[in-house]
């Protein structure tokens, strides 16, 4: 792995992707791409890895998209069909991991930058960072599954409205239209934030936390009569499991609940 994309998991199973491409505002070349895309696979492949942080090195960029330099000189079909699939399938699989996934934008998002912020299940921003869907300015649409996860998010006519002009946001509006959760103040690092977030995502029980995510995700493309069948199924199936009978006993016994002790991977939600 080079050095443009730096990644490391600590004792907690907290691991931290980071793009570190600083002199190009860490906009993805190929190369980054596909690193991306394979630590994404080797994350979902990982039962120790409890929470994934994604971010950028500095405090100008988080990502600024595909790396305009380098695309330039790859004017063919194929180059966006690759630049399409590489990344979509990146998106998508990060959508679908069964654990929590936390964007700390530490800078500026635009284009691919803000499509990876809507993969991701919890997004907290520099109060700095500006955001933009960019893509129009370059004469193209999303490419990387970004308008559907966008309206979802959003809603469709802020989605329609951000991608029709692309124009820049602020943090502070961002956080207003529902992007992002949580503001990080001026002249504090949003990774020691987003690091203790994942702790406290950590101490919660990891199976509860992949069936709720699965849950919502579900919602966004089931009825309600599917949805509400599926929602009984992961009830019934987590209330006679460790963690919850832990809950209640801790609940009667007046103390807090220790979770996650029997637990080594995460039960497949699908």
């Amino acid at each position: 792995m080079s050095e443009e994309i730096l990644f490391e998991t600590d004792q907690q199973g907290i691991a931290t992707l980071q793009i570190n491409r600083p002199q190009a505002r860490n906009a993805l070349n190929w190369e980054t791409q596909k690193q991306f895309a394979q630590i994404v696979t080797a994350v979902a492949r990982d039962p120790a890895i409890r929470v994934l942080i994604i971010t950028g090195t500095g405090d100008k960029a988080f990502v600024s998209g595909g790396d305009l330099k380098e695309l330039s000189q790859h004017p063919d079909t194929a180059a966006g069909e690759r630049l399409n699939r590489v990344m979509s399938v990146a998106l998508h699989q990060l959508t679908q991991l069964p654990i929590p996934v936390i964007a700390a934008v530490n800078g500026d998002a635009f284009g691919g930058g803000c499509e990876i912020l809507t993969a991701c299940d919890l997004r907290l921003a520099a109060a700095h960072a500006r955001f933009s869907f960019a893509q129009v300015r370059n004469a193209l649409t999303t490419g990387w599954g970004g308008t559907g996860r966008l309206v979802r998010l959003v809603g469709q006519s802020r989605a329609m409205e951000l991608l029709l002009t692309g124009r820049l946001f602020s943090a502070a509006e961002a956080q207003t239209i529902g992007l992002i959760h949580r503001l990080v103040p001026i002249g504090q690092d949003v990774l020691p934030v987003a690091r203790e977030w994942a702790t406290e995502l950590v101490a919660l029980p990891r199976q509860a936390l992949a069936a709720n995510k699965a849950l919502v995700h579900a919602a966004a493309n089931r009825t309600l009569a599917e949805l509400s069948q599926y929602e009984t199924e992961l009830f019934t199936y987590l209330w006679a499991q460790p963690d919850h009978l832990e809950a209640m006993k801790a609940f009667v016994e007046k103390r807090a609940p220790s979770f996650n002790m029997t637990d080594t991977a995460t039960t497949d939600m699908d």
